[in-house]
């Protein structure tokens, strides 16, 4: 065969197309940011009225900031799987040690299936189905760098962004204050390890 760089682009494109290559790329969602953003969704539970989330991500780092509307922060380290918590009442942190699933992440084995593509607070996100191990139906609507912008559970929307904004997150929003000390464990013991 002929130096594929002398090819014209049109016949490029062919081989491409017939070779499959833009359907890998659609086959697993990008299920974590590729860059730094802050969203803020309404989330809504059974029984519970609607609230406000704010969701920060350092993406080269793999940390999610997440500010909810009583005050707490969680802050998660996607990369050694540690979770902080922050009180600011009472300037204290726990550190936890334990794999914490995104609740818009699919099982292990989960079969994605690719749906529509829609616009979401003004981005365009392609939605993504599955069948839990609880047999529910979970479709969260990702957009191409990996950015939620919609969660659905068993045809009720259960998050949704209102607002998208990239840009640089200040590395200290992802860390412990350093006025703050650690929260002792109910039975006493230190609960940073």
């Amino acid at each position: 065969m002929s130096d594929p760089r002398r090819l014209p682009l049109a016949v490029v494109a062919i081989l491409l197309l017939l070779a499959g290559w833009p359907s890998w790329a659609e086959e697993a969602p990008q299920l974590l940011p590729t860059r730094d953003v802050d969203i803020s969704y309404d989330v809504t539970r059974p029984q519970q009225a609607k609230i406000r989330q704010r969701v920060r991500w350092l993406a080269a780092e793999h940390l999610e900031r997440v500010d909810g509307p009583d005050k707490s922060t969680t802050i998660f380290d996607r990369s050694t799987h540690e979770i902080t918590l922050l009180v600011p009442a009472s300037r204290t942190y726990r550190k936890l040690n334990g794999e914490a699933r995104r609740p818009p992440a699919p099982e292990a084995g989960a079969v994605l299936k690719r749906g529509d593509d829609v616009v979401v607070a003004g981005l365009h996100c392609t939605n993504w189905s599955w069948t839990g191990e609880d047999l529910i139906v979970h479709e969260v609507c990702l957009t191409p760098d990996g950015v939620l912008l919609r969660l659905i559970i068993d045809g009720q929307t259960i998050m949704q962004a209102r607002s998208v904004s990239y840009g640089p997150q200040r590395a200290e929003l992802f860390q412990v204050p350093p006025d703050y000390s650690p929260a002792l464990a109910p039975e006493g013991g230190s609960a940073t390890d």
